[in-house]
C-alpha cells in the first residue's frame, strides 16, 4: 500500500461490525468506522481500495506451522495419498536423488495401505524392490515415522546389534533385524547419515514457504522445533542453520510473514533437562522484537510424548494392545520420565522461555501441567500445550488457572477420520480434541495447520472446527464445535496472544499493523465448508501487498 491507504466497503464479519472502511498509514491500522461514516476519514492524499463488500480478515496467523520443513517438504518426492503398497511402489519409481545422492520422500501414511514388514507395516524390502541400491528415506506424513531401504541401513550402520535409542524404536522382525520402518527418536539415526545442508539451501525452504502461505492469506506463524534437536524430526535438516536462515532473512529484509522459532533441543524422543539448559545457555536470552517485528525467538518446544498412531503417547484408557505408552522424555521408569520432564521445563522457564510441550495423551497433559504448576512461572510466559487431543476435562480447568492456550488441529482429525478408531477405540478417537470445552473452560484457544503434516490452508482447518466433521464421515458432528466468530479468534487474536503480539496484531482495530486479508467474496459464515470455496484475492503486511491484487 502507499504510505496512507483507505480500504472502503470491507465486510468484517463475524470478527466486528459488518461493512466498514479501514484507515491505514504508515504499515498501522488508524481508524475504522461503520462504511455509512467513511466520508468522515481525511481522503486528501490517501489511495482507496474499494473491497467491493468482500470478506477482510486479520492475517491468518498458524500457530503451529513447521515452516521450515514445509518448505522443504515442497522438493521432497511426494508419496502423500498412496492407498496400496503397489501404488506406494509405483510412485517411488518417479523418484529422483538429491545433489547429496539420496531419494528424499515425504507423506505416505501406513494407515492407508498394507506392506510386506511385520503386522502389515511398510518395510525396507518394499523400497529395495525399486531402488536396491540408491540410499532411500520416505517421511512419513505425521513427521513421527520414516522408512529407508536396505542401502541406507547400511550407510547409517545400523544392525541388529543397534540399540533403540531413548524416546525411540526401530521396527523388527523375528530375528530382531531392523526392518527399515523406525518411529520417534530413531529417525533421528538415519538422518545423521545424510550429508548436511548448506544455510543457502535451508534459506531457500523458507522462501518457498513464505510464498506459498501469503498466497493463502497466512502472514504469521510459529515454526515450532528447530535447533539440534531436529535431527529426528522429518527430514532432520531443521538444526541451528535453519535458526540462521530465519535470522539472515530476516536482517537483510526478505523475511516478510511475522515468524516464531521454538528451540528443540532432544527431538522427538529422549530429551534431557541437561541437553535443555546446556543449548539454552549456549543460545543466550530469549529474543523478542517488540512490536511490528518478523522474527522472534522466545520459545522452547518439547516432545513430551508421540502419538496414538504408534502408541507413543501416554495415555490412562489403554490401547487395543494393552498398553498405555509412556512420556518420551529420557529415563527408564515412569517416575524417571516424569521427573525429567518437570526438570526440562524448570531449566526452560527459569532461564525465561515459553514452554510448548507436545502432549496428545491425557497422562501426558497432566505431567506437563503439574511441571508448569511447580515452575511457578506461569502467569507471564504463556506456556501452552501442543495438540492436547485427549486432554481431560479436569485439565482444561488447570490450564485457565494457569494462563495457558490449547493450540490444536482439527485439520488433523479431519483428515485421519476413523482410521485411529481401531487403536484408540471409536468414541475415543472422535470425540478428541475438545474445543467448545476448552472455550467454555476459559482456555485460550488457538488452531493450527501442523504443515507439512496437513495442507495449511487454514479454510480447511476452520471448517473442520465449525463442523467437527470427519473426511471418511462426513456427516459425523458432536457438541465440540465452535462458531466461526471463535474459530477466527483462534486462527488469528488468540494465536498473536501466544506469541505475546496481541497488543498489536491479530485484529482489526486501530494501533494494529494492517496485516490484512481480502477475500474474494463476502464468506457466508452460516455453511462451515462454504469458506472453502472462498479464494485469497489480496494479502497485506504492515499495510504492503505481498501477494495478489486489489483491482
Amino acid at each position: 500500500m502507499p504510505k496512507r491507504t483507505i480500504i472502503v466497503n470491507a465486510d468484517l464479519r463475524p470478527l466486528s461490525q459488518g461493512v466498514c472502511a479501514i484507515s491505514v498509514e504508515d504499515g498501522v491500522i488508524n481508524a475504522v468506522v461503520e462504511q455509512a461514516e467513511a466520508h468522515h476519514l481525511a481522503l486528501t492524499g490517501a489511495t482507496e481500495i474499494d473491497a467491493a463488500n468482500c470478506t477482510v480478515l486479520p492475517g491468518i496467523d498458524d500457530s503451529h506451522l513447521h515452516g521450515y520443513e514445509f518448505g522443504r517438504s515442497l522438493t521432497a518426492h511426494d508419496m502423500r495419498g498412496v492407498t496400496s503398497i503397489a501404488q506406494f511402489q509405483a510412485r517411488l519409481k518417479g523418484a529422483t536423488s538429491e545433489s547429496n545422492g539420496w531419494i528424499r520422500g515425504y507423506g505416505w501414511n501406513g494407515n492407508l495401505f498394507q506392506g510386506t514388514g511385520p503386522a502389515g507395516t511398510v518395510c525396507a524390502a518394499d523400497l529395495d524392490s525399486v531402488y536396491p541400491d540408491v540410499p532411500c528415506i520416505l517421511g512419513d506424513f505425521s513427521g513421527h515415522q520414516a522408512v529407508c531401504n536396505s542401502t541406507a541401513l547400511r550407510l547409517a550402520n545400523v544392525t541388529a546389534a543397534t540399540e533403540d535409542p531413548s524416546g525411540g524404536s526401530f521396527v523388527r522382525d523375528a530375528t530382531g533385524t531392523p526392518t527399515g520402518l523406525m518411529y520417534e527418536s530413531a529417525v533421528g539415526i538415519l538422518n545423521d547419515a545424510l550429508p548436511k545442508l548448506g544455510v543457502s539451501e535451508q534459506r531457500d525452504a523458507i522462501l518457498a514457504c513464505q510464498e506459498q502461505l501469503l498466497s493463502l492469506g497466512v502472514t504469521a506463524f510459529t515454526d515450532p522445533g528447530l535447533g539440534p534437536g531436529a535431527r529426528t524430526l522429518m527430514d532432520g535438516t531443521g538444526d541451528l542453520g535453519a535458526v540462521e536462515a530465519y535470522r539472515q532473512l530476516n536482517s537483510s529484509g526478505e523475511l516478510l510473514l511475522r515468524v516464531n522459532l521454538m528451540l528443540l533441543y532432544g527431538g522427538l524422543g529422549g530429551t534431557t533437562a541437561k541437553a535443555v539448559a546446556e543449548g539454552l545457555d549456549a543460545w543466550g536470552e530469549p529474543m523478542r522484537g517488540g512490536p511490528m517485528t518478523h522474527l522472534d525467538i522466545a520459545q522452547v518446544k518439547v516432545f513430551a510424548d508421540g502419538i496414538p498412531r504408534s502408541r507413543t503417547a501416554w495415555v490412562t484408557e489403554p490401547y487395543d494392545d494393552g498398553c498405555c505408552g509412556h512420556l518420551q522424555v529420557a529415563g527408564n521408569s515412569d517416575e524417571e520420565r516424569v521427573a525429567e520432564l518437570k526438570s526440562i521445563v524448570g531449566e526452560a522457564t527459569s532461564r525465561g522461555w515459553q514452554v510448548g510441550a507436545h502432549s496428545i495423551g491425557d497422562r501426558t497433559v497432566t505431567t506437563f501441567l503439574d511441571a508448569i504448576a511447580e515452575s511457578h512461572l506461569f502467569e507471564e510466559l504463556r506456556h501452552y500445550v501442543i495438540h492436547g487431543d485427549l486432554i481431560s476435562s479436569r485439565d482444561l480447568a488447570r490450564m485457565a488457572t494457569l494462563n495457558m492456550a490449547l493450540n490444536t488441529n482439527p485439520s488433523i482429525r479431519w483428515m485421519l477420520g476413523r482410521a485411529v478408531s481401531p487403536v484408540l477405540g471409536d468414541h475415543r478417537n472422535v470425540t478428541k480434541q475438545p474445543l467448545r470445552s476448552a472455550i467454555e473452560g476459559g482456555v485460550r484457544l488457538c488452531l493450527s495447520s501442523d504443515a507439512p503434516v496437513t495442507d495449511p490452508d487454514w479454510r480447511i482447518t476452520l471448517a473442520a472446527a465449525m463442523s467437527r466433521s470427519l473426511r471418511d464421515d462426513p456427516e459425523y458432528t458432536d457438541d465440540q464445535c465452535v462458531s466461526p466468530l471463535e474459530g477466527l479468534r483462534a486462527l488469528t487474536i488468540d494465536p498473536a496472544w501466544q506469541s505475546h503480539a496481541n497488543t498489536w496484531r491479530g485484529s482489526v482495530a486501530q494501533g494494529c499493523a494492517a496485516d490484512l486479508v481480502l477475500m474474494d467474496r463476502a464468506v457466508d459464515w452460516t455453511d462451515p465448508w462454504a469458506v472453502t470455496e472462498a479464494q485469497v484475492r489480496a494479502t497485506f503486511i504492515a499495510g504492503n501487498l505481498v501477494y495478489g491484487a486489489t483491482d
